[in-house]
């Protein structure tokens, strides 16, 4: 007689363990739902679809006010042929991970000149290939890059997008709405997706639940129920602790140590978020203080939302790991696999005291040529290189199967300006990270022809998610960096 397979639990109910483990069989209750990584047991074919792999996340991050280019631009003495060597400083923080970096000059962004400003139209139509209308009320050309991927793809996860953010900044100027500064990613022309800022509400969306716990014969019938999970004691990880404990009776090694590692990655993110909700105080209170714009008489410009409230952290960096570590975790259980985030507003006024940056980020982008400006600016872009490295670093370290996490995501890293002093959208600072499921080949920086269209790059990054398109806004053919696999 046949062996019956064992049972596994999916939260309310026991069924038959197939052969292989589908990927969203398992930790299911009570209204709630927590996607597992990938891990050995799973089915290849029912896990990611029929190719068997995993599938291509693919993420959009965004820096306001352009760079100082001499410190972020390689040099010659740097390459050897197109190959990066070591790093420009900017970009000296992912040196350990070249191999997945290609560094593309002279990508440019004519859709983001506007009529009098350089801002708004930056980043309301950087990836959306196509101008801002001039106007109070926000009207883009049409949809975003992102958005466009996640139309044709977000069915297949729970969650067809995130757009993340740290700070706000809905304040325009020059007869320009000031959602184009704080908004990069857009459904339609005049829906851009709401900016997620704060941690908690983030996690609360994408992992909690209500509290699962083990059926009490002997209580009373008209007992109150279990109530909404609210505490960091009683977290996700009481909605699946007494699950995987049966699951991992049937796990073999690799996969115990995987759900243990991704089962930490919550926990951490749990204790993390309660340090700072001791503490009401957020550093956007702290950070904006020198922003001219905050100070502005003119009536028509709005006062800056300083937002408060529990989950914010009171240390930008701090902020900046908790969403990005969240992402990553959103990314390692394909809760969704399209991303957008902005390390702030365009045109932000955030001083970075805290790498020695005191003044305001936009008014040290108009260097004059300054010595002081270039310095304080280099610190700032490495910042922010130095906190988007950290995540690499972290998809790297994530298996699934024989490859890792940043194996599988495609993302851009760049700017809607170059120079913050010329408010250039040419030869704009611009890279790509990851493997793109071994399509991207890293390593490289691709000086192309001046004035290249940058949604040239997008047509690839579409090709990179499984989507085809032959055009995409002003595009005028793909830039050929992805090579599909067998």
């Amino acid at each position: 007689m046949e062996e019956k397979p064992a049972p596994i639990p999916t939260g309310d109910r026991l069924v038959a363990r197939p052969t292989q483990l589908s990927r969203r069989a398992v930790l299911r209750g009570v209204g709630a739902s927590v996607a597992l990584p990938w891990l050995e047991l799973m089915s290849p074919t029912r896990a990611w679809g029929a190719s068997g792999t995993p599938p291509v996340r693919v993420a959009y991050f965004y820096v306001p006010n352009g760079v100082h280019m001499p410190a972020w631009r390689p040099s010659d003495q740097q390459l050897d042929g197109d190959q990066l060597g070591q790093l420009s400083p900017t970009l000296a923080p992912l040196q350990s991970l070249s191999d997945y970096v290609t560094v593309i000059s002279n990508l440019a962004a004519d859709h983001c000149n506007g009529e009098g400003a350089a801002h708004e139209p930056a980043g309301g139509g950087f990836l959306v290939g196509a101008r801002c209308k001039h106007s109070e009320q926000p009207e883009v050309g049409g949809k975003s890059i992102d958005q466009t991927i996640a139309q044709e793809i977000g069915l297949a996860t729970p969650i067809d997008s995130l757009a993340l953010g740290i700070d706000p900044g809905h304040r325009g100027d020059h007869g320009y709405s000031g959602t184009y500064m704080s908004h990069i990613s857009w459904r339609s022309p005049t829906t851009p997706v709401p900016l997620e800022l704060n941690p908690r509400q983030l996690y609360d969306r994408l992992f909690r639940g209500k509290r699962i716990v083990a059926p009490d014969w002997n209580q009373a019938p008209n007992a109150q129920a279990p109530s909404a999970v609210e505490s960091v004691e009683a977290s996700v990880l009481d909605l699946v602790r007494e699950e995987t404990k049966s699951l991992q009776r049937q796990l073999g090694f690799n996969d115990r140590r995987k759900l243990e590692e991704y089962l930490e990655g919550l926990h951490d993110i749990e204790r993390r978020m309660a340090l700072s909700e001791r503490d009401s105080h957020s550093h956007h209170q702290d950070a904006f203080d020198q922003d001219p714009l905050q100070h502005a008489d003119e009536v028509e410009i709005p006062p800056l939302i300083i937002p408060q409230g529990k989950g914010i952290p009171s240390v930008y960096a701090e902020h900046v790991n908790l969403m990005l570590d969240i992402l990553t975790l959103a990314f390692q259980s394909d809760t969704t696999r399209v991303a957008s985030f902005m390390f702030s507003y365009e045109k932000s006024g955030r001083a970075y005291r805290e790498v020695g940056a005191p003044g305001a980020h936009h008014s040290t982008s108009h260097h004059l040529q300054k010595p002081e400006n270039f310095d304080q600016l280099s610190k700032i872009n490495l910042h922010h290189m130095s906190l988007f490295a950290r995540m690499l670093e972290r998809m790297s370290s994530i298996a699934e199967g024989e490859s890792t996490l940043l194996d599988n995501v495609c993302i851009l890293y760049g700017s809607g300006i170059s120079d913050g002093n010329q408010h250039n959208h040419d030869d704009l600072p611009v890279l790509v990270a990851g493997g793109a499921g071994g399509a991207l080949r890293g390593g490289r920086h691709l000086k192309l022809e001046q004035s290249t269209p940058i949604c040239n790059l997008y047509l690839d990054m579409l090709a990179a998610a499984g989507v085809q398109r032959e055009h995409f806004g002003d595009s005028t053919a793909p830039l050929g960096l992805i090579h599909p696999t067998a």
